[in-house]
């Protein structure tokens, strides 16, 4: 399938420049400028308009140019590729909601930990009124498996959690 031009998005508001201009005239410049496109493009898109040359620069007038860019803005390449980029939008967007409301899983966790209880913390991971402990660990890989059972349980249980540390009278 061959490439949609991003240009076509643009023609509502080229064509809105285009109507603004104090000049009857429109040249490669102004188009390129008007559609966000490049010098060759321009070209190919201004070439059949052309009604005067002025050194090497075409001129068209204005108002063909708006009615060639209207013809284009309803034809179906422009509706169709108008679709394709909603409905793109619409999944992305879909998806930031999915990565939003689903987090990320950092550290891939053994079944156990997933399913960690509160009262079945590893040694070593102490709740208490206002405490929270870790100790007991020899190696970095031993603290953070700790720490990630606590995470767990704390995901498995949050009202449990902040039972078991809360301090009463407040």
């Amino acid at each position: 399938m061959p490439a949609k031009p991003i240009w076509y998005t643009r023609l509502d508001a080229a064509i809105e420049q285009l109507e603004a201009l104090p000049s009857p005239w429109v040249d490669r410049s102004a188009l390129e400028w008007t559609l966000g496109v490049g010098r060759r493009r321009a070209q190919q898109i201004l070439e059949p308009l052309v009604r005067q040359t002025i050194g090497k620069n075409g001129l068209a007038d204005r108002e063909e140019v708006i009615h060639h860019l209207r013809r284009l803005a309803a034809g179906e390449a422009a509706f169709f590729e108008k679709q394709r980029r909603e409905r793109l939008h619409q999944i992305l967007d879909q998806l930031h909601r999915e990565a939003k409301e689903q987090p990320r899983v950092l550290v891939e966790a053994p079944t156990a930990v997933v399913n960690q209880e509160l009262d079945h913390l590893p040694s070593g991971v102490h709740l208490a009124p206002g405490r929270i402990v870790i100790d007991s660990f020899t190696t970095p890989e031993e603290a953070k498996q700790k720490m990630l059972a606590l995470i767990m349980a704390m995901a498995n249980d949050p009202d449990g959690f902040d039972a078991r540390i809360t301090v009463s009278g407040r």
